[in-house]
């Protein structure tokens, strides 16, 4: 964890890829809520509110481009709104995957900005740390993070590494948090060779079929969306970059 200063004078913190991966996966030990070759799918709702002591309103009256927006004031709990069309589309129907995974994916992405962000606006976190809180980015309103359908996306560690230079540095860092909530490493890795065993491979190159049917498996067992499962297995080096067949 480094402080710097933004192009703009905002205060930023930067976190290594793998400092994103240990504190979410250190947070779930602590929770006793890391995912396990048994019980894969964390328990989203106990994190938020039992572990990180959270308000967690899920059927929040947003802006349809808003999925979520967690919400921090010095000295009290951090609140945690999901827009209530993105929970109620996932009740309608829990074997849609694109739902649910769109709606747990915002949930991990909301507990990530409280594990890394809190420091920005709480002083005495930001004591804690070794810093004082300043100036967020002009224009965006003190303690308060929107998450927009844009900014709800899984990335790669390429996309982690530009997060210095890129205006969307906290967006970033939540959605590498988030995959590491959702999809812990060890478990995740365990499960997905444990399928690969399972269909008959030793190597999967993504963009092919055999990617796809290790894609969906694993969406299933971690129950996210195919994009996240697919992101996780090329991030995690489960699969090998594409080799143009299909």
């Amino acid at each position: 964890m480094q402080w710097y200063q933004g192009p703009e004078g905002d205060q930023r913190i930067w976190y290594e890829p793998d400092e994103i991966e240990r504190i979410a996966e250190d947070e779930l030990r602590r929770a006793s809520l890391m995912p396990s070759l048994a019980e894969p799918v964390t328990d989203l709702e106990r994190f938020i509110e039992g572990h990180l002591k959270a308000e967690l309103d899920q059927y929040a009256e947003l802006p349809d481009d808003v999925l979520g927006l967690t919400q921090f004031q010095a000295g009290r709990r951090p609140v945690v709104s999901i827009n209530s069309k993105l929970t109620e589309s996932a009740e309608a129907d829990v074997t849609n995957l694109g739902a649910v995974g769109r709606w747990r994916a915002t949930m991990a992405h909301e507990a990530t900005h409280i594990l890394l962000h809190r420091y920005l606006f709480d002083p005495e976190m930001a004591q804690l740390a070794g810093a004082q809180v300043g100036s967020n980015a002009p224009g965006e309103r003190a303690g308060l993070m929107r998450c927009l359908h844009r900014d709800v996306v899984p990335v790669s560690t390429q996309d982690a590494s530009q997060a210095r230079r890129r205006r969307d540095w906290r967006e970033i860092q939540a959605n590498r948090g988030m995959a590491a909530l959702l999809m812990p490493d060890r478990p995740f890795k365990r499960l997905a060779f444990q399928q690969m065993t399972n269909l008959g491979l030793t190597t999967v190159s993504a963009g092919t079929a055999a990617a796809d049917t290790l894609m969906a498996a694993m969406a299933e067992i971690f129950n996210v969306s195919k994009q996240a499962a697919m992101i996780r297995l090329e991030t995690l080096q489960v699969c090998s970059p594409s080799s143009g067949e299909k």
